[in-house]
């Protein structure tokens, strides 16, 4: 059983050790999110990609959508904007250290009960730390905690801690050619 249990690990480092984070590479990815309740459902689906402009420090914009609905109560939402993210450590690492950085635009249709819709727009930020766990040589699981603030416009704003959890895919730059025809 001990040496089966080293040869997973073994066979895992040599997987993990080819993870790319090397400028011009891509990375694709997001999270998705499913909150039920009582007389309370959020979904929510936020997609990202980004390129790496030197090593371990992609660039990006990402997009989400959502919607909730609490009695009968019903908002949608769509953001957008770009993130930053930087990869600590060397490639070879399993779970590698990250800063994330995200600012979006906002806007919201809310229908409070049976009276109209109205549609408000606004501000989001995020920044966090964490870590992406390479499960493979090219997908890792990303998670992130962070301070998050949203303001609406002739509204107050509303900030605090946040946690995410979401995943990327990570393209070499020779695939990422073969793909659009150069190679």
């Amino acid at each position: 059983m001990k040496k089966i249990i080293l040869g997973f690990a073994a066979m895992t480092g040599v997987l993990i050790a080819n993870a790319q984070t090397n400028t011009g590479d891509w990375m694709v990815g997001g999270n998705f999110r499913l909150n039920t309740a009582d007389n309370n459902t959020q979904i929510s689906f936020t997609p990202n990609a980004g390129i790496f402009v030197v090593d371990n420090l992609a660039i990006g914009g990402n997009f989400g959508l959502s919607y909730s609905k609490s009695g009968n109560n019903k908002f949608t939402s769509f953001n957008v904007g770009p993130f930053v993210r930087y990869y600590f450590t060397t490639e070879s690492q399993a779970v590698r250290p990250i800063l994330h950085g995200t600012f979006n635009y906002l806007s919201t249709k809310s229908k409070i009960a049976n009276t109209a819709s109205s549609t408000n727009t606004g501000v989001n930020f995020f920044i966090g730390g964490g870590a992406a766990a390479f499960i493979s040589n090219n997908v890792s699981i990303d998670a992130l905690l962070g301070y998050d603030r949203t303001k609406y416009k002739n509204f107050d704003g509303s900030g605090g801690f946040a946690f995410n959890i979401g995943f990327q895919v990570y393209l070499l730059k020779d695939q990422v050619d073969k793909v659009k025809g150069k190679k």
